[in-house]
């Protein structure tokens, strides 16, 4: 598969010298394993971080991880990537002497401000480190592109989940509607999003650890994004916000893309 495709060129990339591994957004650390099974035999010297902003995705991570490899070192992290912390100073104790990183982002960009993001990454890579990072991408531009993404996030399942993560959070389900419309972020269609709004068909009083918050008819709350790129935009995307993409891999559909980049010269 393309991840497996990717991981291979990121490795013939690095030096013959100890690695960590760094998971930025780990899930539940499916896609790291099939990274550590093509390098542990390789790389001995291997430390492997996974992050995640949820303890529970952190912890199923490390059961799926550790009794596959019993000797790896690993230190996981509960991080909010979006508060940006000090990523370097977390890793630095864990660095195995004279090591290089790689950096793996997987389905972060879409649901980010993708340009803080990127910078904040980057500002994270040292020289010689490497990033595989992966994009939700617009085979054409907005709006021709609209027609067969947007079914994809305004369909009864996907209502159900953002009723779902409403009524987690205390909304009462028959006040409130929801909506998706595609938005341009940049006039000639080559970024564009996915949004998810509530509307609030009533006054709505949500309570939050003693916190009242009031919502008016005439209010809109915006739920979830998703930010899509054309593949042509991605190399500047990425150059401004200082990364280098050095190789590409498309699925078919073209619909995702994984981009091997390091820190701009």
């Amino acid at each position: 598969g393309l991840y497996q495709d990717a991981y291979a060129a990121a490795l013939d990339r690095l030096p013959n010298t100890p690695l960590h591994y760094v998971s930025l957004g780990c899930g539940g650390g499916r896609k790291d394993a099939l990274f550590l099974q093509r390098a542990w035999p390789h790389l001995p010297q291997l430390h492997y971080t996974p992050t995640d902003i949820s303890a529970a995705l952190v912890v199923e991570t490390m059961l799926h991880i550790q009794p596959s490899f019993p000797e790896l070192a690993c230190s996981p992290y509960v991080l909010d990537l979006e508060a940006e912390p000090d990523l370097n100073a977390e890793l630095a104790p864990h660095d195995p002497a004279a090591s290089v990183r790689l950096f793996s982002c997987f389905g972060m960009i879409p649901n980010f401000d993708y340009q803080t993001f990127l910078r904040y990454v980057r500002r994270t890579l040292r020289r010689g480190d490497l990033l595989l990072i992966s994009a939700n991408l617009s085979p054409e531009p907005y709006p021709a592109a609209e027609a067969y993404i947007a079914p994809q996030y305004d369909n009864p399942h996907a209502h159900a989940w953002y009723s779902g993560l409403l009524d987690s959070l205390g909304f009462p389900m028959p006040q409130v509607s929801t909506s998706v419309r595609a938005v341009p972020l940049r006039e000639d269609g080559q970024i564009w999003q996915l949004q998810v709004h509530t509307a609030f068909l009533q006054p709505v009083t949500l309570t939050v650890y003693g916190e009242s918050f009031h919502f008016n008819p005439d209010e809109r709350l915006q739920v979830f994004f998703s930010t899509r790129f054309t593949p042509e935009v991605i190399p500047e995307i990425f150059a401004n916000a200082g990364l280098q993409v050095i190789d590409a891999f498309l699925f078919e559909s073209r619909e995702e893309g994984i981009y091997l980049c390091r820190a701009s010269a």
